[in-house]
């Protein structure tokens, strides 16, 4: 699997657009499957926001040449699988179909694939509330 990671830390807007759709379309052009915005949660923002994330995945959500070439848009904090390894300082432009596939080789696939089934989160469900009940009785 193809990925390009592209870092939007440390610029401007208008420049972290400008560097955003240069590698978007070198990516396409080569075919990449997987592209990785990192462009920071935005707390170290002078607005406690990331201004960079919301402009970055309007752009990305209206780019007509984004969508002819069959890629979609999947923020860092989706449910999806390819986005498990990854948390709201990302988005994801991923080609079409690939959604649903592991990030890694065979092994790290098979891992993700054991801990998100259903039953994978629910053996971490019970292992969390069994903590929960062990702090509980502690004394202090």
């Amino acid at each position: 699997m193809k990925i390009e990671t592209v870092d939007l830390h440390n610029l401007s807007l208008s420049d972290a657009l400008a560097k955003a759709e240069k590698n978007l379309i070198w990516s396409i052009e080569h075919q990449v499957q997987v592209i990785d915005f990192i462009h920071g949660k935005g707390l170290h923002s002078d607005r406690r926001f990331s201004v960079i994330k919301q402009e970055l995945r309007r752009y990305l959500k209206d780019n007509a040449q984004l969508k002819d070439a069959g890629y979609r848009v999947v923020p860092g904090e989706s449910d999806l699988p390819i986005a498990l390894s990854f948390d709201e300082g990302h988005t994801l432009v991923v080609a079409r179909g690939l959604e649903k596939e592991y990030l890694g080789g065979r092994r790290q696939q098979e891992k993700n694939r054991l801990l998100f089934s259903k039953e994978g989160r629910q053996a971490r469900k019970s292992a969390k509330s069994i903590q929960a009940s062990k702090r509980k009785r502690r004394p202090r």
